[in-house]
């Protein structure tokens, strides 16, 4: 068994012609800023493309050894290291730039997060999200972080902090509640939800002695994610909440750059100062759509950005072709990320992570389709084209990323 395992790593080696990508930078990276409608490293346009990597925090898709920190109640563990640094190397090589995370700023309610009650600060959790931060900025990958989930999800959101203020309500059965707007309008509320990103936002990393606040690698905070009021599609997320959580983060955080993660474009949020960037997300993948958010966001003199898409084709809509030719020929789009990347369950070189949506993208697994790795490609093809103006043949073949990826510097604590 051995070696035909051995022959069939082999046989998919020689399919590429591409080197084996590698760390590109080790030294601590640029800002990113906005100049009107366009984003900005060292003075030249930048794009901000990548996938979405949820789980980088905390995840619920592994069964962890025992002995691990587990919370079976949401099958929630901490992802292992080696799982975070290959995350690093497949956005090198699929001609990334960013990765859109949500359990690095998203971390309430659950034993393993950082807030698991309000107020009580778990150090524990920091430890990944410090790795991750870390070596995506030894890999030279940025991070857009959202604060805060629109879902009753197992990393938590805002019913955590409905519930600790004393609204008994779950996303199960009061999605479609008035009092959920509790979480944007309630003065007591939003001044909790200021002291966990303040928890979040002046963490001093242990592997590099910065704080999230002053470390360019995480170029930008968002609101939440896909963020709506009581009923579905609304966009109810009040713009004196958003004017007033972005500068709160604007305040710590001088140097970052501030998404609207109210799910869609809400006209009456194009005015506020602090909000440098808007985003949409697609399921289906909707051509209409998305000309009518660029040309509203572009008008307000902002940068727009499609948070998520289906790459898969799963929920149907407009070919993957046709939409990324307007996000690659739009100037006021500062890029996209796709839902969403799984890879290895490192050190376990064998086993792929499983996610049960449909629109898990694995890196590298050789049981993949010709159809998903066409798929694949065509993504690679078009980041390449958005971050560095290449037209690349659609069929050229995927660098590979060994496993395990190297870490670009030596694992190492600052004491």
């Amino acid at each position: 068994m051995a070696i035909v395992k051995a022959l069939c790593l082999s046989l998919l080696a020689a399919t590429s012609t591409l080197a084996v990508p590698s760390p590109p930078r080790r030294g601590r990276l640029s800002p990113v800023v906005r100049n009107g409608s366009k984003l900005l490293v060292d003075g030249k346009e930048w794009k901000a493309v990548g996938p979405n990597i949820y789980w980088l925090g905390l995840d619920e898709n592994v069964t962890p050894p025992a002995g691990e920190p587990f919370d079976p109640s949401t099958k929630a563990s901490y992802p292992t290291k080696e799982r975070v640094t290959e995350a690093m190397a497949v956005v090198n090589a699929l001609g990334g730039t960013m990765i859109r995370t949500h359990t690095l700023g998203v971390s309430t309610g659950n034993p393993l997060s950082i807030w698991p009650e309000q107020g009580v600060v778990n150090e524990e959790a920091f430890d990944i999200i410090d790795w991750a931060v870390y070596q995506a900025g030894l890999y030279g990958v940025r991070l857009l972080v959202p604060l805060v989930d629109n879902y009753d999800y197992y990393h938590g959101g805002k019913y955590n902090f409905l519930r600790w203020a004393g609204f008994n309500l779950t996303q199960a059965k009061d999605s479609n509640n008035p009092e959920i707007q509790q979480f944007y309008t309630n003065t007591a509320i939003v001044s909790v939800f200021k002291d966990y990103i303040k928890t979040l936002v002046t963490h001093r990393n242990q592997y590099n002695n910065l704080t999230y606040a002053e470390d360019p690698t995480i170029f930008a905070y968002e609101t939440g994610n896909e963020l709506l009021g009581p009923v579905w599609g609304d966009m109810n997320c009040p713009a004196d909440w958003v004017q007033d959580i972005a500068a709160y983060v604007k305040g710590l955080a001088p140097g970052k750059l501030f998404f609207d993660g109210t799910y869609g474009i809400n006209k009456t949020h194009l005015n506020i100062q602090e909000v440098d960037v808007y985003s949409d997300h697609f399921y289906p993948t909707d051509n209409g759509k998305l000309q009518a958010g660029i040309k509203a966001v572009e008008d307000a003199g902002k940068v727009y950005f499609a948070g998520e898409y289906d790459w898969v084709g799963r929920s149907g809509g407009d070919s993957l072709e046709s939409f990324f030719q307007i996000l690659e020929n739009s100037p006021a789009v500062g890029g996209d990320t796709f839902w969403s990347f799984f890879g290895r369950n490192g050190p376990d070189c064998d086993t792929f992570v499983n996610h049960s949506d449909g629109f898990t993208l694995q890196y590298g697994n050789p049981n993949n389709t010709a159809y998903t790795n066409s798929r694949i490609q065509l993504i690679r093809k078009h980041f390449i084209a958005m971050s560095q103006g290449k037209n690349i043949d659609p069929k050229e073949p995927l660098p590979s990323v060994p496993c395990p990826a190297p870490s670009p510097q030596k694992y190492r604590k600052v004491q």
